[in-house]
């Protein structure tokens, strides 16, 4: 059956960090907004774990970042391959840190500010197809109750790296490959290491830990010597070697509660604005995790669109005010593509045999004052206008 809406809300598709604090500002301005989410319930797995000082002020401004300060670990200093250490406590910031906490935390805030200002969010509904006119969007959805159009006025995407909003409006993801066969699981140790994130990579691979403060330690390591498909399982005897050869100890990791191996890749959508429907987060761009962007990035998406699609919404501004979502967000996940991939390939460069020369430039540029600031400022978000 179809489904009508009114001419003023909004359909966001996917529950994830983006989608939930778009959700939020809208309900905010009085648009009517739902958000429909495959999943039935909160998924206790995180991806993402670090938030960033310029996500923080977002936060903060919403009134979130201290609840989501308290859930985590601050970092004032990242440790790189050894010889690169960036400073984060330097920043003209009111956050001069780095928050390690799990996505859940973020997503469980951003929910209960959403639903708290009026935004309904659906599990158990999948999106099958997106079509639009001069006059609205449908969106065919998937439930346990069979199948069902829902119209709206504007539709996001919000529904990360496989979105079917993108894959429904036929638009590329060009792009491709920058790693395979990377490892991640969640353990406990039975010695601390030093509370930093600190990652160093040697011929054999690289390898990563970070505290998430409550017990829970991020791992995550790739194997050089051993590449072999996605859909292998991950082995933490394997993760324990990885790290052993780029560490010096694997700290006595135990318990893990979840491991994956995945694929980095690489991709940007040419346009984040079709029409109606717009592409924010994994579903417009995914890069290397180097640098913990991702989830940041995509927050910083959905902050720049909300108020821009409010306003439209409720008859404030014109139309064309769309147009500038695309037009500032498309160059920052552009650049934060490059710096990821700069930060992955200085990981590569350590994982094969150099002279000592090109070490010493790192270690030497990296602590330069005015290098080392605007590397903090890059990382954290702050150097992005």
């Amino acid at each position: 059956m179809l489904m009508a809406s009114g001419r003023r809300d909004v359909l966001i598709v996917g529950a994830g960090p983006a989608g939930l604090l778009l959700a939020g500002d809208l309900a905010a301005a009085g648009v009517p907004v739902t958000v429909l989410e495959r999943r039935e319930r909160e998924s206790g797995l995180s991806r993402a774990f670090a938030v960033h000082a310029r996500t923080l002020e977002m936060l903060d401004a919403r009134g979130l970042a201290g609840e989501l300060i308290s859930t985590g670990q601050k970092l004032d200093r990242l440790g790189l391959f050894e010889t690169v250490s960036i400073d984060l406590s330097r920043r003209p910031a009111r956050f001069p840190f780095l928050l390690i906490t799990a996505q859940y935390h973020t997503e469980r805030l951003l929910e209960q500010r959403a639903r708290a200002l009026g935004a309904r969010i659906i599990g158990g509904h999948e999106v099958a197809g997106v079509r639009q006119d001069a006059g609205g969007v449908d969106v065919d959805v998937r439930s346990g109750h069979g199948t069902h159009t829902r119209r709206a006025s504007f539709v996001v995407g919000a529904d990360g790296a496989r979105s079917t909003v993108r894959c429904a409006l036929g638009l590329p993801f060009p792009g491709g490959s920058v790693m395979g066969s990377m490892m991640l699981t969640d353990v406990r140790l039975s010695r601390r290491p030093q509370d930093i994130l600190q990652v160093n990579a040697v011929k054999a691979g690289f390898a990563c830990v970070v505290p998430f403060g409550d017990g829970w330690y991020r791992v995550i390591a790739w194997n050089r010597q051993r590449q072999v498909a996605d859909t292998e399982p991950a082995d933490l005897d394997e993760i324990r070697h990885v790290t052993r050869r780029a560490l010096g100890s694997d700290f006595g990791m135990h318990d893990a509660r979840w491991m994956s191996r995945l694929r980095n890749d690489e991709r940007q959508v040419p346009r984040y604005r079709s029409g109606r429907v717009f592409l924010v987060g994994d579903a417009a761009h995914v890069h290397s995790p180097a640098g913990c962007q991702g989830m940041n990035t995509g927050l910083q998406d959905a902050a720049n669109l909300g108020w821009k699609l409010a306003a439209v919404a409720l008859g404030w501004a014109d139309a064309r005010l769309l147009d500038s979502y695309h037009a500032e967000r498309y160059p920052a996940g552009r650049f934060v593509a490059h710096m990821s991939h700069g930060l992955l390939s200085l990981a590569l460069l350590e994982c094969r045999s150099l002279p000592r020369s090109p070490a010493l430039l790192r270690a030497v540029t990296v602590h330069v004052r005015p290098v080392a600031d605007r590397a903090a400022l890059a990382v954290a978000g702050l150097g992005i206008g």
